[in-house]
Formats: structure tokens, sequence, C-alpha cells
């Protein structure tokens, strides 16, 4: 299971790097080589009442929790973190540069025991012939 809560500031909504964000973090997830497939799960939500530094409405933010099971080690966690990032950050490079732009990411390891799921979706994944 990776989980991944994108929030980000509207006033940059309609911008490409937004609009595409969410394929770009699946893709670097995947390409991680450590989460399934049918776990990942990513939600995009902007946020309308934000104020950002000095309160200048060009100001935006992008901040992205991404909650991961319990079990890896450290080390597999922070290469996985900083290759993620690094997609990230490139991903939203030239919206960067565009106007001021904050960008965070954090990873988040959930509790061994206190984390429940049923999922049905790699059943139906495997009747899609995916």
């Amino acid at each position: 299971m990776p989980h991944a809560w994108i929030e980000y500031s509207s006033n940059i909504e309609h911008d490409e790097e937004i609009q595409t964000l969410g394929p770009a973090l699946h893709k670097a997830m995947m390409d991680s080589g450590i989460f399934p497939l049918a776990g990942i799960r990513i939600r995009l939500l902007p946020i309308q009442n934000a104020l950002i530094a000095d309160g200048n409405p060009r100001n935006a933010f992008v901040h992205i929790v991404l909650r991961i099971g319990h079990g890896r080690d450290e080390a597999t966690q922070k290469r996985v973190a900083d290759e993620i990032f690094g997609a990230l950050t490139r991903h939203l490079a030239a919206l960067s540069e565009r106007r001021p732009t904050a960008i965070a990411f954090e990873v988040q390891e959930m509790h061994p025991t206190l984390n429940y799921k049923a999922n049905s979706i790699r059943k139906f994944m495997n009747q899609d012939g995916i």
C-alpha cells in the first residue's frame, strides 16, 4: 500500500503540471519497484483557501504526503523517497520557474497493527487482464 495525498493551492489547478501530476506520481511510485500496483491510491485535492508566505496571490504550493505500509528498512524508504521527490520536482520544475511555488513531500510509515484494509481490486484487475 502506498497512498498519496496531494494538496495544492487552487491558483495552479489548471496548470498542465498539476493536471498531469497524478500520473507522474503514479509512474514514480511504480518505477520504485517496491509498491504493488493494486495498492496505489492517489488523491488530488485543490485547496481553495490558503495564505502562502507573504500572502501574494501568485504564490502557490504543492504538498504531498505518501503513506506506506510498515516493514521496509530506512535505507529503502530513503531511496524511494529520494527517487519520488526527484521525479516530482522535475515534473514541477517549469511551474516553479513561472511562479513562486513551494513543494513539500513527506513519507509516513503506517502503524504495523493499527492499519486495516479490505480490497477486491486485485480480483478485478486479473479479470480485466491487467
